[in-house]
């Protein structure tokens, strides 16, 4: 593996400065974790754009439909702790190829039981087992394998094809539907997974030759309390947006066709997800990019806050196509580029300990209260009601991030005597 060396200023506790350097393999991890990534979103929110229709050929009710996508955050409460525990103590070829195994495998295996509507929920659940392992590697990938300049940008293209493969789900799904009936778009589904699992085993390595920055190289010398960590007054906060923020993506993402039902147009909904993700792409990397540039984390998240409190009111008062198309874009560019710069924000402030212990709990966060949220969608009949609940949600993440300290309280010093 060919490494770029370049010289740092930061003195290990050795008195020497530690050789940082750059691997071009990095960018061939990216590209295969991504897609991995990217994979299991498309399979969270398979049903999620035909959830009428799948209702109609099952004969249940739409709540049983929506449960196939929501059995992920359900899933996701105990088991990511398992999933933290093994990235920890397994690595990222094999820690996190545990969930790359199981999404490769019961993907493939869900195509054959299209006709069986409890086989199908048995096998979306063991999925949704595999995603913590996928989603908690997030900023250790990052910290493994990038430099400073570049780990909010890594995770946020992470985060950004977690987006493409929500938004593939959203508006793929219905024409693969449309054209190759259930069976053969769960089928289509299944392959890729399992040929992607087979990539991921074959090209994943743990780490480059040479450290890529500061936060990689950790003194095992150094004993850090989790519990202690978590008593953090920022990080507490951090999680509290996260709890906010990704709870609300969550919902939104597995209610699509409830929110924005359109009965003249069967894609309306998962245009207006589509939107929301596109303009999470963007923003992803646009605003990890500045936050990289700028070591700043705070401001961003105080924006995210504001915009999502003001949007979510015009998206119910402005209710056309076009215009929720155009609201829906403005969300997802401050909204979910938000999740990357939380990750990184999180993992500086709980260094030393292991990238994927913060990330987990971020992770989880987003889990709880996007359960929550579904519930109140699925048993709150209003709409109205719905939609004030999440905008108050927003204004509280408001208030709590400008209450934050930003990341300069955190950041490694320079010189250490």
């Amino acid at each position: 593996m060919d490494n770029i060396h370049h010289d740092s200023e930061i003195d290990h506790q050795d008195g020497h400065s530690p050789t940082l350097g750059k691997s071009a393999y990095r960018w061939i991890i990216l590209v295969v974790f991504s897609l991995m990534t990217l994979d299991t979103q498309i399979l969270w929110l398979t049903f999620t754009p035909i959830t009428f229709e799948v209702a109609t050929i099952y004969e249940v009710s739409t709540n049983w439909i929506l449960m196939l996508s929501m059995v992920f955050m359900i899933a996701y409460i105990p088991f990511n702790f398992v999933a933290t525990s093994s990235i920890e103590k397994l690595g990222l070829r094999f820690g996190t190829g545990i969930g790359v195994a199981l999404t490769g495998l019961f993907a493939f295996l869900r195509g054959f039981f299209v006709t069986n509507f409890i086989w199908i929920m048995i096998t979306q659940t063991l999925i949704a087992i595999g995603q913590p392992f996928v989603l908690n590697s997030f900023t250790k990938l990052s910290v493994n394998w990038f430099p400073e300049e570049e780990k909010t940008l890594a995770t946020g293209l992470n985060t950004m094809t977690l987006l493409l493969g929500a938004i593939l789900a959203f508006m793929l799904t219905p024409v693969l539907y449309t054209t190759i009936s259930l069976e053969g778009l769960l089928l289509t589904y299944g392959v890729l997974s399992l040929v992607l699992a087979v990539l991921y085993f074959v090209t994943i390595r743990e780490k480059p030759n040479l450290p890529p920055n500061l936060y990689s190289i950790k003194d095992e010398k150094i004993t850090v309390s989790k519990k202690e960590s978590f008593k953090n007054r920022d990080l507490i906060m951090l999680f509290g947006l996260v709890l906010i923020g990704l709870g609300i993506f969550n919902a939104i993402s597995t209610e699509i066709d409830i929110l924005f039902n359109d009965p003249t147009n069967i894609s309306a909904a998962g245009n207006i997800g589509g939107a929301m993700i596109i303009g999470g792409i963007i923003g992803a990397v646009i605003l990890s990019t500045l936050s990289d540039k700028f070591h700043k984390r705070k401001i961003f998240l105080i924006i995210a806050m504001f915009v999502g409190t003001i949007l979510i009111l015009f998206m119910y008062f402005f209710d056309s196509y076009v215009e929720r198309l155009i609201e829906a874009t403005i969300l997802g560019f401050f909204l979910v580029a938000a999740l990357p710069v939380a990750l990184t924000f999180a993992a500086e402030i709980t260094y030393p300990l292991p990238e994927e212990v913060s990330n987990g709990w971020m992770m989880w966060a987003g889990q709880i209260s996007g359960i929550a949220l579904i519930l109140c969608v699925m048993f709150i009949p209003s709409l109205f009601v719905n939609y004030i609940i999440i905008a108050s949600l927003f204004a509280i993440g408001f208030v709590i991030s400008l209450l934050i300290n930003d990341v300069d309280k955190y950041k490694l010093n320079e010189k250490n005597d």
